[in-house]
Parts: C-alpha cells; structure tokens; sequence
C-alpha cells in the first residue's frame, strides 16, 4: 500500500522526535510517511520544489510564510490553544498522540473541509452538568470521559469542578490553588471581565484532554457560590469563546448552587445505581429539592438525563418513583417521578477494575466498552 505523505512544521526538534517514534510504532506508521521539519525556510523550500503532500500540519508562523499550496491539500495549524491561527482547521499540539493523530486521519479523511476547533458562534458550546446525590456513583470519572471524547472529535473542553472536596487534578501537581479565588473575585468586582478571568486563571492539563481551573486549598470557596454567581461563573467560561463543551462537576450536595448551575445548563447528567440505598438517596434530594426550591428546580426538568450505573435499562432510575399522567417529564409532587423518567435514558457499564484504583485517569484503558457507552451517550445528546 502506497504510503500518504505528511507534513508537520514545529520549532520544537524533540517533540518532532517523540512524534516519529509513536508513529514509528502504530498502524499510523502503516499508512503514512512523516516528513518533519523545525525550521520554515526549509519547508517552503520542501513545498516549492514539487514533493508530495497529502496532508500539511505546521505551527502558525510556518504556514503564513508558505501562502497559497499547489493542489490546496488539507492544512491545519497546530496550537497551542483554539484560536490562535487565522486557519480554519486547528489542532492541539498539546494532547495525547493518539488523539492527535486520529484528529489528523479525520481531517485527511473530510478531505480538509472538516472544522476541527469547535464552533464558538451562534449558540455556543454545549454545557453539560454531571449530578448525583449519591457519592461514588462515577461522576468525575464520567466527566473526565466526556472531556476525552470531545477531545477526539476536536471539541475543546473545559471542566469545572464545584465539589465541595475537589481532588479531581491533584494527580498532575499543577500549581494554582489560588485561582478559582481570583477567579471569584474578579467575578464579584462588578467588572464585565469574566471571560478574561476565566483566561487568566485556567490551566491546561493535556493528559485529561481539557482546561480547568487548578484545585482551590479553601473549600469555603465553593460554599460561597449561590444560583447567581454560579450562573455567571458557568457564563464566563462559555463567553471566553474557546469551547465546544463545558463540563460541571457537582457534589451531592443540594442547595441554590446546584439549582443555579442547572439552569446554566443545556442537559444535567443525573447518575442512578440499581443499589437500593443509591436510588432512595437521589429520590430525598428531588423532593428536597422540589420543596425548597419550587419552579427554580422544577422548571429545569427537562433537561435531566437519569444515566445509570450498572444494570439495565429495563431497571427503575428510581426504587420508588411514582407516577404522573400526563406523561411529562420530570418531578411530581414530593419528588415523584414520572412513568418517563423511570427507565433510565442511558446505562453505563459498572468496571469494577475501578472501584479498586484511580478511575479518574480518564482513560479507560482497560475498560472499552465504557468508552464505547460514553460515546453513545454523547451521540444521544447531540454533543458529537
């Protein structure tokens, strides 16, 4: 099989080298030829001389020295962050290789005309929150799943963790415990800045595939958020204009925090388990919820999503919902759930390989078919 012939144009001389050696060992060896180069002069020197590109990958700078490409192959730049080239098609240059080179396939594959960076107009991003009542049912884990699959699909992500405990980064040692108050700050300071803040605080974490903002040391922080100051905190991220997907992390707690994030939200992932004591947990928080709160809660029902842990769709998202007949969805009175919101909209296999380790790695390596229902799930959705 004829080899197709890749370009890729980066200053960095090693990050060339671990790029050869990974595709030296891949099928991606199999089927294409890499070409590198660390300098522009001798790309364009490459380019003009009539040698064969199917695919040309190159920093910013480099491509603008080159212009117009005979027989216009497919180009992308490779960035650091979304938007920081004139060019249509971006790719991260920072993410897990195997991501990289899947998004370079796509591209080749859509024959250029596929936009990789996510659309940041109109609507905006998607925003997705993930809730139980009940702990250890996979939140975080299924957060860090859902920022890796958009991450495939060239969707850029940023996950905000508003547990009260967060521990969610800590594995990469990032600096930056005072972020999320600077963050909060700025928010509070009546300044129209909170697009900027967000910015200016986050961090970016390559091996989750995602930007968040680096774990706060102060969890009163968090306790200090109400409806409002959630809704603006969630606004401002999808206001910096460099996401495809948002994604928040909530604890099990339920106070005006949780309400107001729901209502930031295009769809709220509420995961169940079959465990009786789960389920009961999640029914107490619905008619707590649905007291307090009254229309603020409920009116947010339509865009909850019972994703279950484990099971089978056939089992009740709920051990004792009841029923309504006018078949709406959502709460009834006292939390009672109607006959829709019952079956589960989704099941996610239990690993129990998990329960044991750290399931937040967000990789799933042992565990395909969890992956494989975290991608349906977000196909459901409309996220890919």
């Amino acid at each position: 099989m004829t080899k197709r012939n890749l370009i890729v144009a980066v200053n960095e001389s090693d990050y060339i080298e671990r790029l050869a050696e990974y595709i030296r060992h891949t099928s991606f060896g199999g089927s294409w030829q890499l070409t590198a180069f660390t300098n522009a002069a001798a790309l364009r020197s490459f380019i003009r001389s009539g040698y064969p590109v199917d695919m040309l990958v190159a920093q910013p700078a480099m491509l603008d020295e080159l212009g117009d490409l005979p027989g216009h192959p497919p180009t992308a730049a490779i960035v650091e962050h979304y938007g920081q080239s004139r060019e249509e098609r971006e790719l991260l240059q920072y993410q897990p290789l195997p991501q990289l080179l899947q998004a370079m396939t796509s591209l080749y594959a859509a024959g250029g005309k596929q936009l990789m960076k996510p659309a940041v107009h109109g609507k905006g991003p998607a925003v997705v929150a993930v809730y139980s009542a009940s702990g250890g049912t996979g939140k975080t884990t299924l957060s860090m799943h859902l920022a890796k699959h958009a991450g495939i699909a060239g969707l850029h992500s940023f996950y905000l963790n508003l547990e009260q405990w967060n521990v969610s980064l800590l594995a990469d040692g990032m600096p930056g415990d005072e972020d999320f108050a600077r963050l909060l700050y700025a928010m509070q300071s009546g300044a129209d800045n909170g697009a900027a803040a967000v910015l200016a605080n986050r961090k970016r974490y390559p091996s989750y595939s995602l930007d968040a903002l680096a774990p706060s040391n102060n969890p009163d922080e968090r306790l200090s958020l109400g409806a409002d100051l959630a809704k603006k905190l969630i606004g401002a991220i999808t206001a910096a204009g460099e996401y495809g997907l948002v994604i928040v992390d909530l604890d099990t707690r339920m106070d005006d925090m949780h309400v107001g994030a729901f209502e930031a939200c295009d769809a709220v992932l509420w995961l169940t388990t079959p465990n009786a004591a789960s389920r009961r947990k999640n029914k107490l928080a619905a008619g707590y919820a649905e007291r307090k709160f009254g229309a603020a809660f409920t009116g947010q029902q339509r865009k909850f999503r019972f994703v279950q842990i484990g099971g089978t769709m056939n089992e009740s998202a709920f051990a004792d919902g009841g029923g309504r007949s006018d078949g709406s969805p959502g709460f009834g009175g006292g939390g009672e759930i109607d006959e829709r919101a019952v079956r589960p909209d989704a099941v996610l296999p239990f690993v129990a390989e998990w329960a044991c380790g750290d399931s937040t790695s967000g990789t799933g390596a042992m565990a395909p078919h969890y992956r494989g229902a975290v991608d349906a799930l977000m196909r459901k959705l409309g996220i890919l």
